[in-house]
């Protein structure tokens, strides 16, 4: 869909039109969900943000403002609720719901072929399980730069945080996963000497 179709469903919805904003919540929800379950990694809380996320966008759209980019306001409206979302639960590291043991030591394969796949499953766990370790304001900034591989300017326009701030978290937020990745593979290989 082209930028003028995407204006026209917004003009629309904003007036009223539901069978647009239907159009506009299946061409965007996947894209919301994504953001707000990289951040808050939990499934019924990201379903809750995705669903307070249309129903703040059904409510402002009168509000848009069409020199911003509709993804862009989107990014800002479910960051906010997943930020409140992570304040109001106070997530800390012993709220993740599963271990780092289980992911290093667990299920461990027999055959090569078996192995690929459980290395890029593997992988993805650890990154969610570290990102999830993150204070909020980092966990935001990490997500939304390595995993939604957003510019500052997008994230400084989504978060309302300088330049400055953005890159400061970053910088925290990948020295944090990096020495945790080097804790997880000083245990891979302890555990594999141990075999």
């Amino acid at each position: 869909m082209d930028q003028q179709q995407a204006d026209s469903l917004i003009i629309n919805s904003a007036s009223g039109d539901m069978v647009s904003f239907r159009k506009l919540v299946e061409m965007h929800q996947s894209f919301v969900f994504a953001i707000a379950f990289r951040m808050l990694c939990d499934e019924p809380d990201t379903e809750e943000v995705v669903q307070d996320t249309f129903v703040r966008v059904w409510k402002n759209l009168s509000r848009f403002n069409h020199e911003m980019r509709f993804s862009t306001w989107l990014y800002k409206i479910a960051v906010n609720l997943c930020y409140d979302k992570m304040r109001s639960r106070k997530l800390r590291l012993n709220h993740v719901p599963f271990s780092i043991e289980g992911l290093i030591l667990g299920n461990l394969p027999s055959q090569e072929n078996v192995e690929t796949t459980y290395i890029n499953r593997e992988q993805a766990e650890i990154i969610r399980y570290l990102t999830n370790t993150l204070s909020p304001q980092q966990r935001i900034v990490f997500s939304l730069s390595e995993l939604e591989e957003l510019s500052v300017e997008e994230i400084s326009e989504i978060t309302g945080m300088t330049p400055n701030k953005i890159k400061s978290n970053l910088y925290c937020a990948k020295q944090a996963i990096r020495k945790k990745l080097e804790k997880i593979e000083e245990r891979r290989t302890s555990y594999e000497r141990t075999l």
